[in-house]
Formats: C-alpha cells, structure tokens, sequence
C-alpha cells in the first residue's frame, strides 16, 4: 500500500527547516523568522493566517513592537517561501484592492505594509522611470495613473491591464469626484481579483492569504 501523503502543518514545516543542516545549527534570528512565516501561513488558535493582519494588529497579537514584526517579515520573506517577485506581485493587487483615488491630483495611494514587496516595487518604479512619493508615509506610496497602468501592464495581462485604463479614463471625463473614487474602488478591485487569477498559481495563492474573505 503506497503511504499516504499528509498535507504540510506548522509542525511539519518547522522541522523541514529547523533540521535541515542537523539540530541546533540553525540561528535563532532565522529561527525567529521561520516562526514568524508559519505564523502567517498557518495562525494561532482562533486567529487564522497571520498574513492577512496588519503590522500593528500582528504586533499586540503576537507581543511584539510593530518594529519586531515588520523586520521579521521582512526577514521571513527573504528565506522562506517562494519567490519574491510573486509575493511582491501578490501584495501590489492586494494594495491595490484596497487603493484609493486622489481625485485631485488623479494619484493612487497603494498602503504595502510589507518592507520586502516595497522596496521591490519602489525597485521597479525606478527602473521604469515612474515617479512615486512616500513622504509623509513610509506605508503609502502615491503614484500617478499613468505610471500605474505602465507598471501593471509589465507584469499582467495586457489586455486586462488595457481594459482597466481606458474604464478609468472613461470614468474620469464622466464623472465627478465622489462618484470617480467610487468607480475607481470597484474597478480597481475587480482588475486586482482578475489579475491575481490570470498571474499563475503562486501570484493568486498568495494574494488569497494577503485579501480577506
């Protein structure tokens, strides 16, 4: 009879690690950042994946500064668990389905608590020639519509990319202010989901552990 094979567990995966190079070798810095990636895979009792908690939250959870945490995720990023082009990706739709819209100055305010993804996509940015400004947060990058749609089209399909810009085009001639940040809400929510879908297996796994429901 062939053995069963049981899905990975917190214990499970720990022990992968801890033991790979023989016990007691392994730092209790990675130690700590290994914990902290199970932590957000898996939970605690009653609390579910930690991934979708923010910083803050994660913190009085877990009895740790809000520092604590964001370094160890970021730590935790680095070593564990699949690319970090993919969970960059996954955490740009997830901050982008929950941006919001500076009718004003027609700029997205994106909200990446996550040091690692950040720092990719301000990376990426960069390269494209984008101009982004996260002065007055560090968590908040503001960038413009159409450095937005320039950097979604690197990285999702094009067509879908193509058909959010011109909705949101469409709705900025047409509709007035409180109207266009509704519009922007819903579509942008809607390419984020779809996008994740279309973007493969890992992108959509992790973007499901970073948007609740």
């Amino acid at each position: 009879m062939a053995p069963t094979t049981k899905p990975d567990t917190f214990e499970s995966e720990f022990l992968t690690h801890y033991l790979a190079a023989g016990i007691g070798t392994m730092a209790k810095k990675d130690i700590d950042a290994l914990v902290m990636y199970l932590l957000d895979k898996y939970g605690i009792p009653g609390t579910g994946p930690l991934n979708k908690y923010p910083n803050q939250e994660t913190s009085v959870l877990l009895k740790a500064t809000v520092s604590k945490i964001k370094q160890l995720r970021y730590e935790a990023g680095l070593k564990y668990g699949g690319r970090v082009e993919d969970k960059a990706l996954a955490r740009l739709l997830a901050a982008l389905n929950a941006a919001v819209l500076d009718v004003d100055s027609k700029k997205i305010h994106l909200i990446i608590e996550d040091v690692l993804a950040k720092n990719w996509l301000q990376g990426q940015l960069k390269l494209h020639g984008l101009i982004f400004d996260h002065s007055f947060n560090s968590e908040v990058l503001k960038v413009d519509s159409k450095g937005l749609f320039k950097l979604l089209g690197q990285f999702f399909d094009p067509k879908l990319t193509e058909r959010f810009k011109e909705q949101f085009e469409k709705a900025t001639k047409e509709q007035k202010a409180e109207k266009l940040r509704e519009s922007f809400v819903k579509l942008a929510k809607d390419f984020a989901g779809e996008a994740a879908r279309k973007a493969g297996t890992s992108v959509a796994a992790y973007f499901g552990l970073y948007v609740p429901g």
